[in-house]
């Protein structure tokens, strides 16, 4: 098999976001800073409900005091979904289904005891200000428990509203799918309020089966399809009392290879999982991991491999596909840089998480690889982004696709969409005879969620032929450049099987001059918001899945605990009938990228 090197490796996040099989038991555990006594109407509400009403569940968790956060339950009817959201307040409680993971570009629905009869559907773009509302109200109330300093709020919505205001939730049951991200956020005024640090996230796989957690089944198929694993993380760090940290750990390919007591190589990445401190888990942010030439902290060569977020489990590819390691003399350290979130200022902490990576001796019959597209090379080094909103657009050729695949196509695994912080909006096209045949985007760019996007969708075919559009677009920009106070552009396909242009990898980079394979740039000045195309907020006119915010007219499948709401007085609500749907927790990032070099 041909040897295929890549200057900038990438492992992309496969946000596999996961926690535990769905049982009773598991739910009852959320909450662990409360006494039994503070739990007694959650978990009323919990015996009545569960296995009933919803059979699946998750918990979001704060950045602040372990502990603390929001209990999501769900069940999935033919094309709608139930939501239950348990939350420790009393004035108010908002959730909702986020892009990235965080508040910009969220479709949110929220309840306010000021107005105790309805729910209100909104949505986010980029101001943290209180949530637009909706021009079409798609969510239904089914109920709400407000008693003894809890919330727990019970909405309807479909599946697909084919409101562009709405997030369509897609079956995310599949390996390679990004999981859904959820947020929630809640207070005691009775009119939504700023959320200070009650507000929460995780992500999950809605449609995933809960016969066996995600984490459970990974280990499983990854303990049998490798030969061993080895682990990059911190030992015992200790976390500072500051709001915002960021710490390096590097281990290099001969420490790694003694340690797992490998002399020859190649070996083969099969999978990844993440190491997280079950201690210090709420202050862990999220990571990211390199490799590079050494371990020199200073240095700008080196290519990301991993971006984890929390919750995720970690990813395993197909049986037959696999990344080399170490290969390229450019490419023999990995390091992982974790950044520390404390906003409590929580003193003693320690922590040693980081990523364990799963691997073989030798090869798999396929080799994954990643197109690089945009300017992954960062040729636009040093130059000025405009001030207000800018569009840099670089277009691949369809000769570079066809020179490359011949007569074969190749499967798109995931892409991998990467900005930095004044980054607002980035997509990657695939054109085919003219015609956009596929789209990924991040609507709302927020680099500090993740700093990358994994986007959600299903596997997809790149034929020969195919040209690729990637278009970035920029608010008052910094200059283009490698840290993340510069910017950069670049999509990143992961694929398989391996191409390569004579002894190259299949690149199609700005800038240096690649016969066939070069990227033409378009750069336009935007007047106004409107030049970024957004699909996400733009009205469409379409309130197919409408719902008026009040009471559900949908059966009774069980009472609360005293056979009506308890909210103080008996309410008009009535619990929505749904079917089951299947469940694990799965969350966060994670994929992968090959390690080699030009």
């Amino acid at each position: 098999m041909k040897t295929i090197g890549f200057k900038f490796v990438l492992l992309l996040a496969l946000q596999l976001l996961g926690s535990s099989v769905a049982t009773k038991d598991v739910a009852e555990a959320y909450f662990n800073g409360l006494e039994t006594s503070e739990k007694a109407r959650y978990t009323n509400w919990l015996n009545t409900n569960f296995g009933t009403a919803y059979s699946q569940h998750s918990f979001l968790s704060t950045a602040s005091a372990s502990g603390s956060g929001a209990a999501v339950f769900w069940k999935i009817n033919g094309d709608e979904i139930n939501f239950a959201i348990a939350a420790r307040a009393t004035g108010w409680l908002a959730f909702g289904i986020s892009e990235a993971g965080g508040m910009l570009g969220s479709d949110v629905v929220y309840y306010e005891t000021a107005n105790p009869d309805q729910v209100v559907d909104s949505y986010i773009m980029e101001n943290r200000a209180a949530p637009l509302r909706d021009e079409c109200q798609s969510w239904n109330l089914i109920s709400k428990t407000i008693s003894d300093g809890w919330i727990i709020l019970e909405v309807n919505r479909k599946l697909d509203t084919e409101d562009h205001q709405d997030h369509k939730i897609v079956n995310d049951a599949g390996g390679f799918v990004a999981p859904t991200r959820l947020i929630a956020a809640w207070g005691d005024n009775p009119s939504m309020s700023y959320h200070g640090t009650n507000a929460a996230r995780n992500s999950v796989r809605l449609f995933a089966d809960d016969s066996v957690s995600v984490k459970e089944a990974l280990v499983t198929k990854l303990t049998n399809a490798s030969v061993g694993f080895f682990d990059v993380t911190e030992n015992n760090y200790q976390i500072p009392a500051t709001d915002t940290t960021y710490m390096y750990v590097c281990k290099t390919a001969d420490e790694i290879l003694q340690e797992i007591g490998v002399t020859e190589t190649p070996l083969t990445l099969v999978g990844a999982m993440p190491v997280i401190s079950e201690e210090t888990k709420a202050y862990v942010h999220h990571f990211t991991v390199y490799s590079q030439p050494s371990c020199s902290i200073n240095t700008l060569d080196r290519s990301l491999i991993y971006a984890w977020a929390p919750g995720d489990e970690g990813w395993a590819l197909p049986d037959h596909v696999g990344f080399p390691l170490f290969e390229a003399d450019n490419r023999q350290a990995i390091s992982v840089e974790i950044h520390y979130n404390n906003p409590d200022l929580v003193p003693g902490q320690m922590d040693s998480s980081g990523l364990r990576f799963y691997y073989i001796n030798g090869e798999r019959s396929e080799r994954a690889a990643v197109l690089e597209l945009g300017d992954p090379t960062v040729s636009l080094y040093g130059q000025q982004i405009n001030n207000g909103l800018t569009q840099y657009e670089f277009s691949c050729p369809g000769a570079c696709s066809s020179g490359v695949l011949q007569q074969d196509s190749v499967t798109v695994l995931a892409e991998y969409l990467h900005m930095h912080q004044t980054g607002v909006r980035m997509t990657n096209e695939v054109i085919r005879d003219n015609e956009i045949v596929h789209t990924s985007k991040a609507d709302v760019f927020e680099f500090d969620q993740q700093g990358a996007f994994l986007v959600q969708q299903e596997p997809f075919e790149v034929k020969p032929g195919d040209a690729f559009r990637t278009s970035c677009y920029y608010r008052d920009g910094a200059d283009f450049g490698l840290s993340s106070q510069e910017e950069m552009c670049v999509a990143f396909v992961m694929y398989y099987p391996a191409k390569a242009a004579g002894n190259f990898p299949w690149m199609c980079p700005y800038g240096l001059g690649i016969p066939v394979c070069s990227q033409e740039l378009g750069r336009f000045d935007l007047e106004d918001a409107q030049g970024l195309d957004r699909v996400f907020g733009a009205s469409n006119g379409k309130c197919t899945g409408t719902g008026d915010g009040g009471p559900t007219d949908i059966p009774t499948l069980s009472p609360n605990v005293n056979g009506t709401v308890d909210d103080g007085e008996t309410s008009s609500s009535v619990r929505a009938g749904v079917n089951t749907v299947f469940f694990t927790t799965l969350i966060g990032t994670s994929f992968l990228y090959l390690t080699g070099g030009l």
